[in-house]
């Protein structure tokens, strides 16, 4: 199981994932209608019976068919008759997956989230019904891996001035240009990129397709270390030819998918975040009143219980800002014919705000844990280092923390108007 062990075997047993769920459900169950607990009961007996047969020397891609068995791929839209489905429960999938594995969590969501969520879509846009029924079903079952390609060498935040070109023809497109921190992509069996017909013109000219790897995708798989079982590329796309039914956004329509995506797409990061909170929070709590040090518990001498009162005390808040501005999402755009403008422009700011905070916090949360648990939380006889590492993802690749301090400080400024 472990390198080597040192941890105190009555401290381990206590430190079982049935115990984390514990705690984490005396804190979040107040905030949740007797639905949604009883949706992450069900969550939870998943996590506890697939746990065991996790291994962490292998990669996570083989785990994706155990959750498209119960619908835990995504659980934003209807597919299928999974139920219950929506943003808030989207949240609570991700925070609880990445309770049971941080690592198959963003494996997840990028496959099932940011890659699956534009299949719901195509109706709205045209392209092929009969082929993004075929990819969504693939993607969501788990049979088949996603990925999404923005993110360019030269255009990290700059997500509207594409370099990738794409060059119409009458049955299709062909694209050219690199993507960079594709996470799956290595593995990935489909590829949810952007790009543009006129470089001087991205807004009017910019699309959304589906390219299957088949169709000449080259990917190779970058070093990351914070992560070792999922796969991030860098995905080189040379005169591939995609088919008119692979394009779910054409003609600058791929510009307003993918802005209407990125709203989802961070309030679904916000999920596996406070899910990392959680889970390093709670190790951290049970560890520390279970060691002694002089004769009494950790927990006690207040360098450390006030540390981790204080990350208790934020950990719960990032989770009630999560799923309020999940339930908003719910109630006033994804489940009303007549979407809120208003609502729309709150969500749109405020899921920003959320993942900056929620992103930062999974750092905070991890790190400090580490110091107040000392020398076993850097060793593989505790998850905190691997939770550690996970947040660094988050935080960076998930949407850099200074790219949603630029969209926040783009909201101040536009306060003015309201004077």
């Amino acid at each position: 199981m472990f390198q080597e062990k040192i941890i105190n075997d009555q401290i381990l047993e206590k430190m079982s994932l049935e115990n984390v769920f514990k705690i984490f459900n005396d804190n979040v169950f107040s905030m949740l209608n007797e639905e949604e607990r009883e949706y992450c009961h069900k969550l939870q007996e998943f996590c506890l019976d697939l746990n065991p047969r996790i291994d962490k020397s292998k990669d996570v891609y083989g785990l994706l068919p155990e959750l498209g068995k119960h619908g835990y791929i995504q659980r934003i839209n209807q597919w299928r008759d999974f139920k219950p489905v929506g943003m808030k429960k989207e949240i609570l999938l991700g925070a609880h997956i990445s309770i049971l594995d941080p690592q198959l969590e963003l494996a997840r969501l990028a496959s099932g989230i940011l890659c699956g969520n534009p299949t719901f879509h195509y109706y709205q846009y045209g392209g092929g019904y009969d082929t993004a029924l075929k990819i969504q079903d693939e993607l969501l079952s788990g049979q088949k891996v996603g990925c999404i390609g923005i993110t360019e060498p030269e255009r990290g935040s700059d997500a509207v001035n594409l370099t990738t070109i794409c060059t119409k023809t009458d049955d299709g497109a062909i694209f050219n240009g690199e993507k960079v921190y594709t996470t799956n992509g290595p593995s990935a069996d489909y590829f949810c990129c952007y790009g543009v017909y006129d470089e001087t013109n991205p807004r009017d000219t910019m699309v959304q397709a589906i390219i299957a790897r088949e169709f000449g995708v080259k990917t190779e798989r970058l070093k990351i270390t914070s992560v070792p079982r999922v796969h991030i590329a860098h995905t080189i796309l040379d005169n591939v030819f995609v088919p008119k039914d692979y394009i779910l956004a054409d003609d600058g329509l791929g510009y307003k998918r993918l802005f209407e995506g990125l709203v989802p797409e961070r309030l679904s990061i916000m999920g596996s975040g406070i899910g990392i909170c959680w889970a390093g929070l709670i190790y951290g709590i049970i560890y520390t009143n279970l060691r002694k040090q002089f004769g009494k518990p950790v927990i006690r001498y207040q360098g450390v219980g006030y540390g981790l009162a204080d990350l208790l005390a934020k950990s719960n808040a990032a989770t009630a800002l999560a799923l309020q501005a999940a339930t908003v999402y719910d109630e006033k755009i994804l489940f009303t014919e007549e979407p809120s403008k208003e609502a729309e422009k709150w969500v749109a700011a405020i899921s920003s705000q959320g993942k900056y905070y929620v992103a930062r916090l999974t750092h905070d949360v991890c790190y400090e844990v580490q110091q107040h648990m000392g020398g076993i939380s850097i060793t593989d006889n505790t998850p905190v280092d691997e939770l550690v590492d996970v947040s660094k993802i988050e935080e960076v690749i998930g949407g850099s923390r200074n790219i949603q301090l630029l969209l926040i400080q783009g909201q101040i400024q536009r306060y003015v108007r309201l004077l």
